[in-house]
């Protein structure tokens, strides 16, 4: 067997233009873009506390955030978090969290209550660092038809210097202005990530970005180029730089699990990445076209003249094809005779089972990170509720 391999090549999105329905022009996210595209990336408002957040919808009632979202914190020094001594308290109640896939958080978008609040696990799931994400679980189900849900990369570990975009409904500067729009900015890059973070400021369950990220873009997610979740928005540095996301890789387990106890709940299938397929969209690539080289191909894999894709035990192989154990990838198995009623043979490429998906969207000095803020935001002059707010000084929670 000849297999052939090419480079993988990723096509990446253009920038948007912004939506009618927002109305006057307003400032992009420090060099992002208004996005009406990126519906997955939901809005989150908590009525407790009158803040807006964002969140990523991973099923179609489960959205992953960050918990300062959804809990108060103590022991905050006016607003600045100290990994030391900031804890997390109180949780909010579940049906006062609200979800919305539309582009702006105001008072005519569409909403989804949450029934449920999923913390993490453990016994020092209250220190702030290290444990500010949640899991809401919605009490209805988001149509596909209306957001597509995003994956999470739970089964690869991130590297120093990986491209990455972030999308959100923060502000554009320390002022909250242009707050609760979603914007996306693209050409981001991981500064360092876990053990190879400074350990004063960043966890093992936690990395640093690139910038870009301000006011309430809290719980809002990182993406790779293949277009999964690789980070929840925590903190970070005045001047809404030195972004410190939850390392999703590192609470990949909990995120699987509690999908799977979702998907019972709302009675749909369980995504395939939470029962361990691979979450790298090539292996669900539609195979079984003729092709000269790999780049014939969208697999970039060109094996005896078909396009192929790579294989595992779970990732197996669209019917009349079988994973080749030696290369790992999926082989086109020999053709079966003729019936003796001259029935039709099976005909190549068929993969109906198969979802095909695709992907795409420092060296600069750092402000001093010691006391980063979590980037929630206050929803005063937003229109959406006003009867209740949080009162907190001069604290970045409103």
């Amino acid at each position: 067997m000849t297999l052939a391999l090419g480079l993988t090549a990723t096509a990446c999105s253009s920038a948007l233009e912004p939506p009618d329905e927002i109305g006057e022009t307003r400032e992009a996210i420090q060099d992002g873009y208004l996005d009406d595209g990126d519906r997955a990336v939901v809005g989150i408002y908590n009525a407790e506390i009158g803040a807006i957040c964002t969140g990523s919808l991973i099923a179609p009632n489960v959205v992953l955030t960050a918990r300062h979202c959804v809990s108060d914190m103590a022991n905050e020094r006016d607003g600045r978090i100290t990994c030391r001594s900031t804890k997390f308290t109180n949780t909010h109640l579940a049906r006062r969290i609200l979800v919305t896939t539309d582009a702006e958080i105001g008072r005519s978008s569409r909403y989804y209550s949450s029934s449920e609040i999923v913390l993490l696990p453990g016994d020092d799931i209250d220190s702030f660092c290290g444990n500010d994400q949640a899991i809401l679980i919605l009490d209805e189900l988001i149509p596909e038809s209306e957001a597509v849900p995003l994956v999470p990369r739970v089964d690869v570990p991130l590297k120093e210097g990986e491209q990455y975009y972030a999308v959100g409904f923060g502000a554009t500067n320390d002022q909250s202005t242009g707050a609760g729009l979603r914007r996306r900015r693209d050409n981001l890059f991981i500064d360092c990530v876990a053990d190879g973070c400074p350990a004063s400021v960043v966890k093992r369950t936690e990395w640093v970005g690139d910038t870009g990220i301000c006011e309430g873009d809290s719980g809002g997610p990182s993406l790779d180029l293949m277009h999964r979740v690789i980070g929840v928005t925590s903190r970070g540095a005045e001047g809404c730089d030195y972004p410190i996301y939850g390392y999703v890789y590192g609470w990949a387990e909990w995120i699987k699990e509690t999908t799977v106890r979702a998907a019972g709940i709302g009675g749909y299938e369980v995504p395939r990445w939470a029962t361990g397929f691979p979450t790298d969209p090539v292996y669900s690539a539609e195979i079984g076209g003729a092709c000269e080289q790999p780049e014939d191909c969208a697999t970039n894999a060109c094996l005896d003249g078909r396009c192929t894709r790579p294989c595992t035990e779970i990732a197996t192989c669209p019917s009349g094809y079988e994973c080749n154990a030696d290369l790992g990838y999926c082989a086109k198995l020999p053709e079966p005779p003729p019936s003796e009623d001259g029935g039709d043979e099976a005909k190549d490429g068929d993969d109906a089972d198969d979802e095909a998906s695709g992907g795409c969207s420092i060296g600069n000095p750092r402000p001093d990170p010691t006391k980063p803020v979590p980037w929630l935001l206050g929803a005063v002059g937003l229109g959406v509720v006003t009867t209740l707010r949080r009162r907190r000084g001069r604290s970045w929670l409103g």
